[in-house]
């Protein structure tokens, strides 16, 4: 019998498993629950690989507990996926949901009935191994779920909005990914009939499934940047007029949208308004947020948001009403008595009182 033993090949994918649990954490400790079912189709496929190591090693057969499990994870693969995908969309997920993982539910049950073989808990025949023998039953699987997905993001072509291209172009990315890894997937059940195959064979058609795995993992942890236009602009990032720079085109459309919304909801009259407050009110992340006030109102978050307060004090004082002016400050979103008269002297050389004076009618 074959003495258990790492080579190259085995060495390297055994490190991309600790990098996928490693992904896994970074995503779910993120504080971003749209993200958290990629975090698990990472730690899916980090399992699936973390089973070919052990099998490529021959060390399967000291520790057989992750045998059945590939196929729950390849199950449970587009499911996941396309949770991602609702959650991107802002589609209703209901509550029955969880039905879609009823195929990876079913493919757990011949794991735990080997796990209580292998404690000496039961003999049982181990049940349902053709359901997780059924490797064409899992591609058919895997390929309704790009369908699905694709189908989500047709409905969603006709992006009226830099925002919404953007969002378009990474979608059709994210699931050219999964096809690339559904393709892989196929391949190798396809190539191994031929004599040609060998595990040189298996070990790149598996290099080929991590790499669209964890690129998809990849681009979730730094769609921020990705969104901002701050990496892989050629790829993600649509540019409608060649001779328009993709900041010009993408931020004048941004402002106009963080305008309309100061101008119809007034946010700026919470006392207690954050620059992270007003992005997630607008949809923007921090940074973007930020580069929109910087570049087109030239000015910083709390001068633009002074702005709109002393607008929002010049419409009171106007008013023909005994409007309170020792407390005003208050009522237009300052927290500080003499930052707002600084910054209302600053504009209008004279202090409130005198300018609700000046405009009495």
């Amino acid at each position: 019998m074959t003495t258990p033993s790492f080579d190259t090949w085995t060495s390297l994918f055994l490190f991309a498993v600790a990098m996928g649990l490693f992904l896994f954490t970074v995503l779910i400790t993120s504080g971003q629950k749209k993200n958290h079912p990629i975090a698990f189709l990472l730690l899916a496929f980090a399992v699936i690989l973390f089973q070919y190591v052990l099998f490529w090693t021959r060390y399967e057969r000291i520790y057989p507990y992750f045998i059945f499990l590939p196929p729950v994870c390849y199950f449970a693969s587009g499911p996941l996926l396309y949770r991602y995908f609702l959650n991107l969309y802002q589609a209703k997920i209901t509550t029955n949901y969880w039905m879609h993982f009823i195929p990876a539910l079913i493919a757990v049950v011949p794991t735990l009935v080997l796990w209580l073989r292998l404690t000496g808990w039961t003999d049982t025949e181990i049940p349902l191994r053709w359901f997780v023998g059924a490797y064409w039953g899992i591609a058919a699987h895997m390929g309704v779920y790009c369908f699905l997905i694709a189908k989500k993001i047709r409905v969603h072509t006709s992006p009226e909005t830099e925002y919404k291209k953007v969002r378009h172009r990474w979608a059709l990315v994210l699931l050219s990914l999964y096809g690339l890894f559904l393709l892989s997937y196929v391949s190798y059940y396809v190539l191994v009939n031929f004599q040609f195959f060998n595990s040189e064979w298996d070990y790149m058609i598996s290099a080929m499934m991590t790499l669209s795995i964890y690129t998809i993992g990849y681009f979730i942890i730094k769609e921020p940047r990705i969104f901002d236009g701050a990496l892989f602009a050629e790829l993600f990032l649509p540019i409608r007029n060649k001779d328009e720079s993709f900041e010009n085109s993408l931020l004048n459309e941004f402002f106009d949208h963080l305008t309309a919304y100061m101008k119809r909801e007034k946010p700026y009259l919470d006392n207690e308004l954050r620059l992270v407050h007003l992005a997630d009110q607008v949809g923007f992340s921090t940074h973007l947020l930020s580069k929109v006030i910087n570049k087109k109102a030239g000015k910083s978050f709390n001068h633009f948001v002074n702005e709109y307060r002393l607008e929002e004090a010049e419409r009171l004082l106007q008013k023909d009403s005994n409007q309170y002016v020792k407390s005003i400050y208050f009522d237009v979103g300052f927290n500080n008595k003499a930052t707002f008269y600084k910054a209302f002297k600053k504009k209008h050389q004279c202090t409130p009182s005198q300018y609700k004076d000046q405009n009495a009618s």
